[in-house]
């Protein structure tokens, strides 16, 4: 049986933002009814039941609703759930076969198979995910992993907020090989159209979780593109990251309300300072909402280099997803083709990359 497998939050923040829960508990405000009805030939008196794998309770999965199928084949599961949520449809037989599903509140998913081709070819209509489920299925039983993991990076890529990523990221990197630029961009951009598109759901909230950990990942390996910025200046100018590629460049998310961050900015103007002749530069990103203090800060603190951006949305700002940030002061380190090398150095830790660097 394949699980999604998360990865456990940590602290490495200061000014934080708290990360939601992994488990998404049902009420009456959050629930709404999902239906899973159709056929099940020559499955007539056998127990059908939808289990949710990651709500346990003292150890044991959570059987979620059933139902038993009529003399026709017919049958028809109702039940409420929270929202989004990855969930297994089990026959009680000898086999104990399942299907893998991700079911949505207000959804109706309408299955028609028999009971001997319950998981070598069902057929799934009525929701927006049914024909990659279809797909999904067959190439399962081909046991073609590069199959399957090319399929899911592919519909992952030009659907980044499909609800059926939920069970192709179990096969998008499932050995070190499939760590490279591409598949871990490709998952960046699902962690954050699950955050606007779900916002709090449990998958959201382990999309989320599981980039901190190629996040921490890509510490190590210079590999990965860094994704652009594109936010105003000060002074209303348009400003690209992309603009400075060439340079070395640390990206520094911070706000004027951060203490953390404004304790920090005399340790960066001293590494610009030291190294600005050196091809190295700053992009400061803020996080501020209020434009007149964020200028203050600015020149308060002498932040002398010249590329200082800003949405001033706060949290709410397009680059919170992207970026997967969760607290500031929070960096990256983009060498001259526009490649993350290091990803939140700060203090100690940055002097000694940026000596590194440089030393020649």
């Amino acid at each position: 049986m394949r699980y999604l497998l998360f990865v456990l939050l940590f602290g490495l923040f200061s000014c934080d933002e708290v990360p939601g829960t992994d488990v998404y508990i049902e009420n009456e405000q959050n629930s709404s009814e999902i239906i899973i009805s159709g056929t099940i030939d020559n499955g007539a008196g056998i127990e059908i039941y939808l289990e949710a794998p990651l709500l346990e309770s003292k150890g044991t999965k959570v059987e979620v609703a059933k139902s038993v199928i009529g003399e026709n084949g017919s049958f028809e599961i109702k039940t409420t759930v929270p929202g989004l949520g990855y969930y297994l449809l089990k026959l009680k037989s000898e086999t104990n076969d399942s299907l893998e599903l991700s079911l949505n509140k207000g959804e109706h998913l309408e299955l028609n198979t028999s009971l001997e081709d319950f998981v070598s070819n069902p057929s799934y209509s009525g929701v927006s995910w049914a024909e990659d489920a279809n797909a999904y299925q067959e190439l399962i039983l081909s046991q073609d992993e590069d199959k399957l993991s090319s399929f899911a990076a592919k519909r992952m890529k030009e659907d980044p907020a499909n609800p059926f990523n939920i069970i192709l990221s179990m096969h998008l990197m499932k050995k070190e090989s499939d760590y490279n630029e591409a598949r871990i961009q490709t998952f960046f951009e699902v962690a954050s159209a699950f955050y606007m598109t779900y916002p709090g759901s449990e998958p959201a909230n382990n999309f989320q979780n599981q980039t901190i950990f190629l996040r921490k990942y890509m510490e190590n390996n210079a590999f990965y593109d860094v994704p652009e910025i594109s936010l105003k200046t000060p002074d209303n100018k348009t400003l690209n990251l992309s603009d400075l590629k060439g340079k070395f460049v640390l990206v520094d998310f911070w706000a004027s309300w951060c203490g953390p961050c404004r304790r920090e900015n005399p340790n960066v103007v001293k590494l610009f300072k030291k190294y600005r002749k050196k091809n190295f530069t700053v992009y400061s990103v803020s996080l501020d909402q209020d434009g007149t203090k964020w200028k203050q800060a600015i020149k308060m603190d002498n932040l002398i280099w010249p590329n200082h951006v800003s949405d001033l949305k706060g949290w709410n700002s397009a680059v919170v997803p992207t970026f997967n940030i969760q607290g500031i002061p929070y960096t990256i380190l983009v060498n001259p083709e526009g490649k993350i090398i290091g990803v939140n150095l700060r203090g100690k830790e940055l002097e000694d990359k940026l000596e590194q660097i440089f030393k020649s």
